[in-house]
């Protein structure tokens, strides 16, 4: 692992078998070791995101976790207005990132900025697919879970949103690479997606829970407001 971190340090791209290794020593630390990941992560989080379009999370549960639990629980809204932050009302999991924070002015405004918009695009929050049932199913086209780098991370970021059952790879886009992830919507059970990286963009299907052209459309809207904040954690 040393000599994958020297050549993230010195800005030397790594293969995707480095890669891959990078990541699973990354997963092993946030679940065995907090402390060595909150390291790893203020060392490389940000370059792995500026270089590899790969989000890591700073918490085992975080931005889109909350946004989820939120979704399933839209009553729980209003306790993020309180102050201070009643944080035992919260699942335990997700109460370390709500204690980071909200420690810090400028994120807690940030976040609370974020979610009234999510109310003011879906005002109907509570209009959404149900949860699923059982774990999400990925779907690669071409074996390109590996071969492009971020990919992997961002369809693992999706599957925190309980409403998608499945994701699946659909086509590269070959004219023009998009310049950021975006959603649409497609039909009542069914979203389009694109992914992109530093070399080319990836349209893939977003499957739902439900077949309801109402809350497809919804759950567009979160996806939309979710990815396109500058909340890394």
């Amino acid at each position: 692992m040393r000599s994958i971190l020297r050549k993230l340090n010195q800005g030397i791209e790594l293969g995707a078998e480095e890669y891959q290794q990078l990541m699973d020593y990354a997963s092993g630390l946030l679940l065995n070791s907090p402390e060595s990941y909150a390291v790893f992560y203020k060392q490389y989080a940000r370059r792995l995101y500026r270089d590899y379009y790969t989000f890591l999370p700073r918490f085992q549960q975080g931005w889109d976790d909350l946004m989820n639990y939120l979704l399933e629980h839209p009553s729980a809204l209003h306790l993020l207005e309180l102050d201070p932050l009643p944080l035992q009302e919260f699942p335990e999991a997700l109460q370390p990132y709500l204690q980071y924070t909200f420690r810090d002015q400028g994120n807690s405004q940030v976040l609370r900025k974020l979610l009234k918009s999510l109310n003011r695009a879906v005002p109907d929050i509570n209009v959404l697919p149900r949860p699923r049932q059982g774990e999400i199913v990925y779907k690669y086209e071409n074996d390109n879970r590996g071969k492009e780098i971020g990919l992997k991370s961002h369809f693992e970021r999706l599957a925190r949103y309980s409403f998608i059952t499945r994701l699946q790879t659909y086509r590269y886009l070959t004219r023009n690479k998009a310049a950021m992830d975006k959603f649409e919507y497609i039909d009542g059970d069914r979203l389009g997606g694109i992914f992109t990286n530093k070399e080319k963009s990836i349209y893939y299907f977003v499957f739902l829970s439900e077949n309801d052209p109402v809350k497809a459309q919804n759950a567009c809207r979160v996806l939309n407001i979710a990815f396109k904040t500058g909340i890394r954690h």
